[in-house]
């Protein structure tokens, strides 16, 4: 098995890697979508006794990813940020951990997500709606259109039973005209593929699936309503 896998989306070819991210490699563009930062410090308003280190992790394992691809490009695709004091919440050396990634990239491009509307934040952070690149549409949410859409926002995985056992995991999932990305963030859950949401999305076209299970990739059938 493979830590990554080479699709071919909208007539272009991007490699999906089990680290839970999508590289562009003829642009230089790479994408991570669904980071909940500080979404542990969230929960503990509540009462939660989760250990606040997801932010940390998370980071770490960006950190990694540019390390490895070198992008010209980065795209953070949205709910970046867990709740709107988020941001107020990080501290300080994990913010400079945050900017100092993107500001070591060409371009660093903030896809606003549905968590971050109302961010409490300063000028260092500027989010947008979408960013295309050569007709391809990044956003958080889907909309009708007629051109091909990368997403995240519904955090997909995928449950399959392979001689005998069971195995669960993040999941990457494409058809024709959308790639939905998993959750990156260290304390994010997921919603399974055959949900409604997913096939009300296919339409005819239904997704396939690219299972990530224990640092691997691998494609299964197309997931039918």
């Amino acid at each position: 098995m493979a830590s990554t896998i080479e699709v071919t989306f909208a007539h272009h070819r991007f490699v999906l890697d089990a680290d839970l991210a999508l590289w562009w490699p003829s642009e230089r563009v790479l994408v991570v979508s669904d980071l909940h930062l500080e979404k542990s410090t969230f929960l503990a308003q509540f009462g939660s006794a989760i250990a606040p280190y997801d932010t940390h992790d998370t980071l770490l394992r960006l950190e990694s990813l540019i390390r490895k691809y070198s992008p010209q490009t980065l795209i953070l695709l949205g709910d970046s940020f867990h709740d709107r004091g988020a941001w107020q919440r990080l501290e300080a050396a994990t913010r400079d951990h945050l900017l100092g990634l993107c500001n070591g990239v060409g371009s660093c491009l903030w896809v606003e997500g549905n968590h971050d509307v109302g961010l409490v934040r300063d000028d260092r952070l500027t989010f947008i709606d979408e960013a295309v690149i050569d007709g391809i549409a990044f956003r958080h949410e889907p909309v009708p259109s007629g051109g091909p859409q990368i997403i995240g926002h519904f955090h997909p995985k995928l449950g399959v039973h392979v001689r005998g056992h069971r195995l669960s995991g993040k999941c990457f999932a494409v058809n024709a005209h959308m790639m939905i990305l998993p959750a990156f963030g260290s304390f994010t859950g997921g919603l399974n593929l055959d949900h409604g949401a997913f096939t009300a999305l296919a339409g005819d076209l239904p997704f396939t699936p690219y299972l990530v299970y224990q640092g691997t990739i691998t494609r299964r059938p197309p997931i039918h309503s």
